[in-house]
């Protein structure tokens, strides 16, 4: 398993859809640092005042830019939520499969076709916490240096 890395970001709300849906975003990353490649980033937590419990919702993970020496392992990694009953413990799922939402395993994250948008529905109506976060890479792939990229959610208001 990875080392989960917090993004140091916060959370920036984007009306759209005449205010029917809510989008938050973290901004891009400055550099996904060499030392970390193998470390698996989490977002901070959603805010429980979201309450996203009972409800679909869109996450996404746009990807701006990647470079790397070499070619990695996988070229595609996992895309995750986890929870929380007080947005600081979390989840955990050392291959669980039981403790956290699968999004997705199979987005890429290296090469020309990695870069660009990955947008997943996540069907929360079966889970009631008051935090989530998102996160990716949890089996701790080597996603090569310079990876820049931005995490999001949406959800109807």
């Amino acid at each position: 398993m990875a080392d989960k890395v917090t993004i140091e970001t916060g959370w920036t709300p984007v009306m759209v859809g005449e205010g029917y849906y809510i989008t938050t975003t973290l901004g891009a990353n400055t550099s996904w640092a060499a030392a970390v490649q193998e470390s698996s980033p989490v977002t901070p937590a959603i805010p429980a005042s979201t309450k996203l419990s009972g409800s679909k919702i869109l996450v996404f993970v746009e990807i701006t830019a990647q470079s790397s020496a070499g070619t990695p392992a996988s070229t595609v990694v996992d895309v995750f939520m986890e929870m929380s009953p007080d947005g600081v413990n979390w989840t955990t799922h050392e291959d669980s499969g039981q403790n956290y939402i699968e999004v997705t395993d199979s987005m890429a994250h290296y090469g020309a076709a990695a870069v660009g948008w990955n947008i997943y529905i996540v069907d929360l109506q079966q889970f009631r916490s008051p935090y989530y976060r998102i996160g990716f890479n949890s089996q701790g792939v080597k996603m090569g240096t310079d990876l820049r990229f931005k995490m999001g959610y949406s959800y109807a208001k």
